[in-house]
């Protein structure tokens, strides 16, 4: 059960770093400039824009909420839900 709720929180934390990457490289090309960002934000963005930034963070966050579901539903039905 704790596996799933950190696979729950960490895929929406993950669409969440999508959506606010997104909204940041838009106002970076907007008003021009420069920032630093990890190499794998960079290659993402080099490889596909902004769009790919957020449908990359978008797939993490996705497959770890799909994880999450299916070990929710493949969980025993007599397994004691202590927290």
């Amino acid at each position: 059960m704790r596996q799933s709720l950190v696979l729950i929180l960490f895929g929406l934390g993950a669409i969440g770093v999508g959506v606010y990457e997104y909204y940041d490289l838009l106002a970076l090309e907007t008003e021009g400039g420069t920032r630093k960002v990890h190499a794998l934000i960079k290659l993402v963005y080099e490889a596909g824009g902004r769009y790919a930034v957020l449908g990359f963070f978008g797939l993490v966050g996705a497959a770890c909420l799909g994880a999450a579901g299916i070990k929710l539903v493949r969980r025993p039905r007599g397994e004691a839900q202590t927290a």
